[in-house]
């Protein structure tokens, strides 16, 4: 069962009830425009649920590249310490045992 992290709201665009509870219309004319109007207002915010689940999702992978670079640098630096001790080694000065 998968975990669920973010949720972009709405789910649904377009269900809205042009009714109230008393059965009474909500809107009385230009009921076609009404529901248009809701429909492209749910998208945008939609949209903007959208948005700042990706923002969310970049933050957090910005911190988490930001963590490897940095054990990136030690790493680099702990070769290039080898490195310098390698190359600062003289083969003749050890001696050979029989």
């Amino acid at each position: 069962m998968p975990f669920v992290q973010r949720i972009i709201e709405p789910k649904y665009l377009s269900r809205t009830s042009l009714w109230d509870v008393d059965g009474n219309p909500r809107v009385t004319d230009g009921e076609h425009e009404a529901v248009t109007n809701n429909t492209l207002s749910n998208a945008l915010r939609q949209l903007a649920s959208l948005l700042l689940a990706a923002n969310d999702i970049f933050n957090e992978l910005k911190v988490e590249l930001r963590g490897i670079a940095q054990r990136s640098e030690k790493l680099k630096s702990r070769i290039n310490f080898v490195e310098d001790k390698v190359a600062a080694y003289d083969p003749k000065k050890v001696t050979v045992r029989k």
